[in-house]
Order: C-alpha cells, then structure tokens, then sequence
C-alpha cells in the first residue's frame, strides 16, 4: 500500500472503530463481536476491527472505499438519478472520468454491446434495458452503465449514472474510482 493510501487507510479505519464502539453502524451493516459486515459488490465483506483485516482480501483501493461507505450516512434518501457532470465539480473532473472511465469501455465494447451486458451481469449487474445494466456496490448505492453501440451515423458512447446517495456519501474521486473498479472487472 502506498504511503497516502495507507494514511487514509488507518485514518478511516480509526474513525470506523470509533462509530462501532458508539454503536452507530449504519443501516445495511452488521456489527458483532468486533467484526463489521456489509455487502460490497453484492459479496458479503468480514471486517475484523481488532486486527483491521478484510474477508475476503480485496484490493487496497476498496478497502478505503469500504471504509468511507460506513464512516459516512446519509441522513436524508434523496431519490433519482445523476451524471458526473450534475456534481459541483463534475464538468472540470469529466475529462478524468472519460480516460478512466468511459474510454476503456467505449473501446472494448462500442461494437460488441452484447458482450458488454454479458459482462456486467457476470459480475453482479442487473441487466434494466437492452444495454443498461444497474450494479449495485453497496446495498444502498447502485451505478448504471449504458452503452450506446456504434452505428453507421454515431460513435458509441457510454453514460453512467449512479443514485443521488452515492455522491452524498462519496466524494467525486471515490465515485470515479468506483467506476475504475467495474471497468477494471470486465476489461
């Protein structure tokens, strides 16, 4: 784990223990024995608050996100959907977000929509219209990805969507490398 990674890692995880010894587990969490469980990917993640390890192992990177989902709540359910480009400062990041984000998928699956959607189901998603599929990474925060397939008069292009909790709980960066990590589980 790299120098920052790991700073952000013991600040959130001390933060986490904090709210578990308060009993302030967010809805969605289970918290027994000094263990925490939540659903990540629709997988059941095991974390242990005396030794500070995650069961199953998963990438440093999610473990962080992981950490920022239960350290932060969303008192309100604001409801609907949002782009990258309706949060503040989403028209100055999207260029970032296009080269992480909407580059590589558009590449790979611009002429192959099909295959794109056999993907993310296969890693969890529900497919919701022919080249839509909704992801949910945690319980109560969900992406779409659609892809608009290459055609004799367009380019393909990609639009992802995610829940209005997500950006209340996430900051701009956990979101794009959210979409980084779907991307990285069906390139």
């Amino acid at each position: 784990m790299e120098k920052s990674l790991i700073e952000v890692f013991n600040r959130s995880f001390e933060e986490i223990k904090k709210i578990a010894e308060k009993g302030k587990i967010k809805k969605y969490v289970e918290f027994k024995e000094n263990k925490i469980f939540t659903f990540y990917f629709n997988e059941r993640i095991e974390i242990d608050l005396k030794s500070g390890k995650f069961y199953p192992n998963i990438d440093d990177r999610e473990k962080v996100l992981i950490l920022h989902y239960l350290s932060k709540e969303c008192k309100t359910n604001p409801n609907g959907i949002i782009t990258f480009k309706d949060l503040p400062e989403g028209t100055f990041y999207f260029p970032s977000i296009y080269s992480r984000i909407h580059k590589p998928l558009i590449e790979k699956y611009g002429k192959r929509p099909d295959d794109f959607v056999e993907k993310m189901v296969g890693i969890g998603g529900t497919k919701i219209s022919d080249y839509s599929v909704r992801i949910n990474i945690f319980p109560d925060i969900f992406f779409i990805f659609e892809i608009l397939p290459e055609d004799q008069e367009f380019p393909a292009d990609l639009k992802v969507f995610f829940n209005k909790t997500s950006s209340k709980i996430f900051e701009i960066e956990d979101l794009a490398i959210i979409g980084e990590i779907v991307v990285s589980k069906i390139l």
